[in-house]
Parts: structure tokens; sequence; C-alpha cells
């Protein structure tokens, strides 16, 4: 027998010739390995990695689908149906938010073999992605934060020095996190010289691979400082090749080894337990929502805030905006269409128009 291949030919294409079918499996292939041509992240490509070839193996095992041309929109629909009868690992169903985000995937696949002519373009015109329901995740409280920041200490029983190192560290990273409102992957991926120092500015490389300037505040640049100056050198004395050039991490592990997205992962499930904050989630990205929460409530000019997140859309930025009933009832006192003032008023609160004073 010949070597098996990933393309497969039919015996006929009407006109006696043989016909080129492309099959589910090199299709794929194909377009991981177009992502990684134009440089998408890698995060991106991780992610399709993950969830597309479950889908291609499910099409192969309820139909026996092997070939694209063979896929039809009833198949998008029937694994969206699968998904949402499957249970997670833990025997839990699947969150809505998931089901919508591999479907999204799954779409985009299909769309890039439409463009690709592999597959009719009639394939997603009435493919709906399954609506889910969008929940408020509420932002972390001043207290929260203080609880935070206080669970960084690290355990007593380690070396006094090897502790002091890494309770500063923790500090700096949940400092970055919750001020500049940066993600995990611009936080591993943070260098010496990616920070000036003067101007208080983190030179952060940004999704779809674009770079800018953070401003940082001095309440939040002050624990960076601490630890880049007085406990890094000692973290990074404990690996090998490890030093204080331009491109070393600037976040190092008890080995001196870079900080790893898993590492931030593993602190944050720390300080949840150590926090005891059980009423909202406690992880890395709660600092964007947080910085995005706080300032937004606090006046910041929004167009301020979707840079410093650097988001493309106000609508994305907006997504992060976590406001309490409370707050939500005070703007809308002060702002409230049906409150009588006079000329010389600023609005107190207290709704002048319908109180006694």
């Amino acid at each position: 027998m010949g070597e098996k291949k990933s393309v497969y030919w039919s015996d006929d294409d009407g006109e006696g010739k043989e016909r080129e079918r492309t099959t589910l499996q090199a299709a794929l292939q194909d377009y991981l390995t177009f992502h990684e041509t134009v440089n998408a992240s890698r995060y991106t490509v991780a992610n399709y990695r993950y969830s597309l070839p479950p889908f291609v193996d499910w099409l192969f095992a309820e139909g026996e689908l092997v070939y694209v041309d063979q896929l039809r929109v009833k198949h998008l629909r029937g694994y969206v149906k699968y998904l949402q009868q499957k249970t997670s690992r833990n025997g839990f169903p699947l969150a809505d938010t998931t089901i919508h985000q591999y479907a999204q995937e799954i779409l985009s696949f299909c769309h890039w073999l439409e463009r690709e002519k592999l597959a009719s373009k009639t394939l997603t015109e009435n493919f709906e992605l399954p609506k889910y329901e969008e929940r408020v995740i509420p932002a972390l409280t001043d207290e929260d934060v203080q609880k935070v920041l206080a669970a960084c200490e690290e355990s007593s029983n380690l070396d006094p020095r090897l502790r002091k190192a890494l309770t500063a560290r923790n500090r700096a990273i949940v400092s970055v996190f919750f001020d500049a409102g940066i993600r995990r992957s611009e936080l591993v991926g943070l260098r010496l010289g990616d920070i000036d120092r003067e101007m208080r500015l983190l030179y952060i490389k940004r999704k779809g691979r674009k770079w800018q300037n953070v401003p940082i505040s001095y309440e939040g640049f002050k624990p960076l400082h601490e630890y880049i100056t007085r406990h890094r050198p000692y973290l990074a004395s404990c690996g090998v090749g490890t030093g204080s050039r331009k491109d070393d991490s600037v976040f190092l592990t008890r080995r001196g080894e870079p900080v790893k997205i898993y590492s931030v992962n593993a602190l944050f499930d720390r300080l949840r337990e150590r926090t005891g904050i059980t009423d909202k989630p406690v992880y890395s990205h709660q600092g964007r929502r947080r910085m995005a929460t706080k300032q937004l409530s606090e006046g910041r000019n929004p167009l301020d805030v979707q840079r410093q997140m650097g988001h493309t859309t106000l609508t994305m930025t907006n997504k992060y905006f976590s406001q309490t009933t409370e707050g939500l009832r005070k703007s809308h006192e002060q702002f409230s269409p049906m409150r009588k003032r006079s000329e010389n008023e600023r609005s107190s609160g207290l709704g002048s128009g319908y109180y006694e004073e």
C-alpha cells in the first residue's frame, strides 16, 4: 500500500477525470498553519488547537464525515447541541459562554473554508451562534484589594530571604495588575528594558503585536520598584543564566526562571484561598475590571481608559465596567431628569425637587 495521504481522490468528477477533495483534517492543519504564518497570537493558535480537533473528530464519529465538501450547516448545529448536552471533567454542564466561544471558533474556521473556496459560501449563512446570558461580574472593592495585597505574604516555612523576595514579587504583580490594568500575557512578557523609571511607563506588547506605553501611578509603581531593586537580584541568583540585562524578564520564580501564565494562575489561586473572598472571583483579570470600574466611576475620560486597557473600541471597555447598585443609584440621583436645580446649585445627590429642606 502507498503512503497514507491527508488529501484523498474520488474516481470521477463527471468528466472522467480525477478530482481532488480536501479532508477536514488537512483543512484544519492548513487553517492552523495560516494563523501561524500571519503571526497570530500564540494564544489564538493554542485556542484553535484545543477547540477545533474535537469538532473534526465528532464529525467523523457521528456522521463519518471525512471531506470538507460534506460539511453542512446541520452539522454545525448538531455539534452545538452536543456541547449543550456534554458535561465537563467535574461533572457539570458546559457554561453557555464556553459553548458560545467554541461555536465562534468553529464559525471562524468555516468562514476561512469559504474564503479558501473549500466549502460552499452558503455553509454559514443560516448558522446562528448560541445565545448566552451576559452575567455581570462584580469588581473587587477597595477592601478586597487590601485583602489581596495582605495575602501576598508567603509561607513562614520558607527561607527568610526567599520569603521576602517572593512576597515583594507577589505585591508587585498585584499592584501592576490592579493599577495599570494589563493582561496576564503582557505581565509575563514584561522585560527590564520595558520599564521607564522616570516617567513610570510600561512598554507593553499588546494583542495583535502592537506595542504601547502604559502609565502606572506612583502608588502602583512603588512596589514594582522595590521588588526590582531590592529583591529581584536575589531571585535571579537562584537560577542559571538569569541576570539584569535589558531583555531579561521582570518577574521571576523562586528558581530564578521567568514567570509563566500558569505561575500567575497558581498565585491567584493561593490569594483567593488566603483572602476568603467568595462573593466574587479573584483572578488576575479582575485587575482590569477593577481599574476600569474605579476610573470610569471617578470620571476619567472613557477614551483614556480605553487606551489604557489597549481596547480598539469603547464597547469592549464598557464590558469591564462593573458599577455597583449603590453607585448606579447615586449617579441616577445626581442626574435625574425629574430633579429640580437652582441656577447656582450643583447636584448634592439629595434630590431637592422632592425633599423638604
